[in-house]
């Protein structure tokens, strides 16, 4: 979790000039901090359930990741899509572009929310720039947040893994798998 936390920091740090070499860096780094979560985890409340009901530990720990997984992405997006709103229009009018209206604004901030410059057909050259540019920014600017949200519950996680025994189960179904 110590390696997730350090690389979801490292991802709100990225930038839209940022190249996919960097960005590589940080999503194996996350990669090389939950895989062994996810084994762990299932060790961890799998070992502390008696055995006769192993199985029954093991389906609710697979339901509470998906669920887990669902709320995360859910509350991340939250937090992104909030960011994207409440930055928008500030960088819109710090960039010199015209006002929107309440309602092309909500459109323009659905459109950057899912990383899509919000450019109308036959805009020019030097507009549409200056528009794909504060969606860009506006964008990373949610992600940044989002992934400074993700690190501080992975640096949570690391206490609770701290605190957590191995199962009593665990030493004795590993056991019984040599005989």
């Amino acid at each position: 979790m110590a390696a997730t936390a350090i690389a979801m920091y490292g991802m709100s740090t990225l930038t839209s000039d940022t190249g996919s070499g960097v960005m590589s860096i940080w999503f194996a780094l996350l990669g090389f901090g939950l895989a062994p979560v996810m084994v762990g985890a299932t060790e961890v409340i799998v070992g502390n359930a008696p055995m006769e009901l192993s199985g029954v530990a093991g389906g609710l720990q697979q339901a509470a990741m998906q669920i887990g997984g669902s709320l995360g992405t859910a509350v991340l997006g939250a937090v992104m899509a909030s960011r994207v709103d409440s930055d928008l229009a500030g960088n819109w009018a710090d960039a010199g572009l015209p006002r929107l209206t309440q309602p092309q604004q909500d459109a323009a901030a659905e459109a950057v929310q899912v990383g899509v410059a919000p450019v109308a057909p036959n805009t020019p050259d030097a507009i549409a720039a200056k528009i794909t540019q504060v969606a860009h920014d506006t964008f990373i600017s949610g992600m940044s947040l989002a992934c400074l949200v993700a690190a501080g519950v992975a640096v949570v996680a690391v206490f609770v893994a701290l605190l957590t025994k191995r199962g009593e189960n665990a030493e004795a179904g590993a056991g019984a798998a040599h005989i």
